[in-house]
């Protein structure tokens, strides 16, 4: 009798163990914590953040981009914001990019631009560049590159082909570009806003077919070419 509640009272110690140690296995050490590692490309911002943040690959990067200096080019940076940032962030994160820069290059071989990204800031990390983008562009007083368009200046109430070495040799870049590729080129003529709204809508087309000549006579494909007018209905600046 002794020897079977003695038995019985072991069986039910190593029940009240299991149950212990299955305890411990799930409150306690049940399995070590998962740690998400977010990898981030060259170039990225904190949220709410204007100063960058590199990484080894930056070197490369910067390399990358210097090796498509050009004589008569500047780099032009457009710093991004990001889904509930304020606007205003994207400027300084330009002018904070910039200065990664310098040197080799001076202040005034840098123009810095920006825009909104229709994203939130954790995405945007998980760009390669932070969505800041880069580009060497012309700046000068007949032909000014941006990020996404780029503007030739006619003389005024003119649509007279524009027999100048900055624009020629703007046009012959963008013709080789044409050419290479699978790209297309939308022209659209622009006015001041002297005179009626028909006149300067045609002047405009007339601008833009000007340009689309150029480029044929450049042998870029005329299908790749499409013009339209805005006239006077879209300025840049105050007439």
């Amino acid at each position: 009798m002794k020897k079977l509640l003695a038995f019985l009272t072991f069986l039910l110690f190593l029940l009240l163990l299991w149950f212990a140690w299955n305890w411990y296995k799930e409150n306690v050490a049940c399995c070590p914590e998962t740690v998400v590692e977010v990898k981030h490309g060259p170039l990225y911002f904190e949220c709410n953040g204007y100063d960058p943040i590199t990484s080894e690959a930056w070197a490369q990067k910067k390399s990358e981009i210097l090796s498509a200096r050009a004589e008569g080019k500047k780099l032009l940076i457009v710093g991004p914001s990001y889904n509930g940032e304020k606007k205003e962030i994207a400027l300084e994160r330009a002018i904070a990019v910039g200065k990664l820069f310098q040197p080799p290059l001076n202040e005034d071989e840098i123009i810095v631009n920006t825009r909104a990204v229709d994203i939130d800031c954790e995405n945007a990390q998980k760009d390669d560049l932070g969505k800041t983008l880069f580009n060497w562009v012309v700046r000068n007083e007949y032909v000014v590159e941006h990020h996404d368009r780029t503007y030739i200046y006619f003389k005024y109430n003119t649509d007279k082909e524009i027999n100048i070495p900055h624009v020629n040799k703007y046009l012959d870049a963008l013709a080789d570009e044409l050419k290479s590729s699978n790209k297309t080129v939308k022209l659209i003529g622009h006015t001041d806003h002297d005179g009626d709204e028909a006149y300067n809508l045609e002047l405009g087309f007339k601008r833009a077919n000007r340009i689309k000549v150029d480029l044929i006579k450049r042998s870029v494909p005329e299908d790749k070419i499409f013009i339209d007018s805005k006239g006077k209905l879209d300025p840049i600046a105050d007439n």
